[in-house]
């Protein structure tokens, strides 16, 4: 019997998730769930910090919200501080 409250049936297409490619194509389309990746493929590739966690999990939601992934900065929050 299938689950139908699986979360399989939401998965990002490749054009939407960074995490089911390595590589990072430009979108095909210009709805505005491709926004984020327009603006994320100016950005040029920064030099490797060395900083505490805590500090690059609090830029990376201020990142995540830029970007408009609101779920996603909410959680990093929320990681970041069961974490502290």
């Amino acid at each position: 019997m299938e689950n139908s409250d699986s979360n399989t049936a939401n998965v990002p297409s490749n054009s939407d998730s960074l995490s089911l490619n390595n590589a990072i194509r430009p979108p095909s389309s210009n709805s505005n769930s491709d926004y984020w990746l327009r603006e994320f493929i100016k950005i040029n590739q920064c030099p490797q910090r060395e900083d505490a966690l805590e500090n690059q999990l609090n830029d990376l939601s201020l990142v995540a919200e830029k970007l408009g992934m609101y779920y996603a900065a909410h959680f990093i929050k929320n990681i970041n501080t069961i974490k502290k």
